[in-house]
């Protein structure tokens, strides 16, 4: 079985229909990568404190290529088909950086990995491994993924089997049935034709869902065009180390959890950026892993939001409440897992997943972002925290939006995404920020965590 993405990470409350057809959650980032051009990667970044041998990395490789995570997308040969899985048979070798880098210039490496090996859905790859050795005797190893192919439960999940040498299944069916005719397809389109009819008179019984009284991105503004909407916006990233002692005081300060800290962070990066006013409750989106025993789905994550209250102290944004943050997170899990929270995606996915290319390219330019979303990873597996034989300093979680200009980010309305893990001592706090008029590159989200950070008794040291 896939083990789970992190220690909180409970299973499906239902057992998913084996298929090797791609899901609605595979279909928006395959859309989102091929008609709109903005590919979503997710990376994962490890710093150890000693020389990691490439044999040791490309070992790890070696088995990844045998696993659920090396497939590749076939396009469906009939209209409303969905597209499906079949084996990649080659994967990219484990690429190493040719100089030493400097510990300052670790993001910028990083950085330069989701251009090294662009990710093809149909062709490959869809994931690689990237390592650097660094000046002061230790070793950054960049594990790249498309979303496509893998939310946080798959990608881990298939990377702690690979250092276990535990064989998992490469897709959901045995691959001497993934052949897949034109029969095959013309009789899924069908098949979607009639869920996609169902779901719309579920969604019109269901009626509207409950609308949640916060700042939201779908509240704010549409901006007027801009002249530099068509630049290619580097979106501006905060890797923040600090020491697990002191994250623990900050928590028992603020008579929360290490989930709810993280998410208050989140909201007072907003506040000080000004994306959101104080004494107003903000929307927080929380994923969660839906990834059941045996459940080999590409991307198998669902969500929850909160309100999260605010308010104006000493003439700043602050967010001083967690109670209320764990009281509300863990109500709508609750009601997530039981099945009694409304999902309207779920009534409209058969249909979005039959839409024509063209017509999806439209819909999702008018598709908006979370004003705030974390992702709390906790305690990774000890196999993930040493996956080639020495244990990480600190592991950095984040995903990247390559291409995204600066009109399509304004478009999203988007304001800040953020990751959270602890490895050892250290806690590893990864924020990205979507705005790029309130918070234009990386300079200022540091300035702006800084702030945030020391408000709290927290030092961050940046990557």
């Amino acid at each position: 079985m896939l083990p789970p993405a992190s220690p909180g990470a409970r299973p499906a409350p239902f057992t998913p229909e084996p298929t090797n057809r791609l899901t609605y959650d595979d279909e928006v980032f395959l859309r989102t990568a091929t008609v709109i051009g903005v590919p979503v990667v997710a990376q994962t970044a490890w710093r150890f404190p000693a020389e990691i041998p490439v044999e040791a990395v490309q070992g790890v490789v070696d088995e990844l290529a045998k696993g659920p995570l090396n497939r590749l997308v076939v396009r469906p040969r009939a209209i409303g088909a969905r597209s499906h899985w079949v084996p990649a048979t080659t994967a990219e070798p484990v690429r190493l950086h040719p100089d030493r880098i400097k510990p300052d210039q670790v993001m910028a490496w990083l950085d330069s990995t989701a251009e090294e090996v662009p990710f093809d859905p149909v062709t490959g790859p869809l994931w690689a491994l990237f390592m650097a050795q660094t000046t002061d005797g230790g070793t950054v190893v960049a594990y790249n993924a498309s979303h496509i192919v893998c939310d946080g439960g798959m990608k881990l999940g298939a990377l702690i089997a690979a250092v276990r040498r535990q064989p998992l299944p490469r897709l959901p069916i045995a691959e001497a049935e993934a052949e897949v005719t034109r029969k095959d397809d013309r009789r899924d389109a069908r098949t979607m034709a009639r869920a996609a009819a169902r779901g719309l008179r579920a969604a019109r019984r269901a009626g509207k869902p409950p609308v949640l009284e916060a700042q939201s991105s779908e509240k704010r503004p549409l901006p007027a065009p801009q002249p530099d909407d068509g630049v290619v916006q580097e979106v501006a990233f905060a890797g923040a180390d600090c020491p697990v002692e002191e994250w623990d005081v900050a928590v028992a300060r603020a008579g929360g959890t290490s989930n709810a800290l993280q998410v208050a962070i989140s909201v007072e990066v907003l506040l000080e950026a000004g994306i959101v006013r104080p004494g107003e409750p903000v929307k927080m989106s929380l994923p969660v892993s839906m990834r059941g025993e045996g459940d080999l789905r590409s991307n198998a994550t669902s969500g929850v939001s909160i309100a999260v209250e605010t308010e104006l102290r000493d003439g700043v944004g602050r967010v001083t409440d967690l109670a209320h943050i764990r009281e509300r997170s863990k109500k709508e899990f609750s009601a997530l897992f039981k099945g009694t929270r409304p999902d309207p995606i779920a009534h409209i996915a058969p249909l979005a997943q039959m839409i024509p290319d063209k017509l999806a390219g439209t819909l999702l330019k008018n598709v908006v972002t979370p004003l705030g979303l974390a992702s709390n990873l906790g305690r990774p597996d000890p196999d993930f925290v040493a996956p080639f034989g020495v244990a990480a300093d600190s592991i950095l979680f984040r995903a990247l939006a390559l291409g995204a200009t600066r009109g399509e980010l304004r478009r999203m309305r988007g304001g800040v995404t953020s990751w959270w893990s602890e490895v050892g001592e250290t806690c590893t706090f990864g924020i990205r920020a979507l705005d790029p008029d309130a918070i234009p590159d990386s300079e200022r989200l540091k300035e702006i965590v800084t702030t945030v950070y020391g408000r709290r008794g927290l030092t961050p040291s940046f990557w």
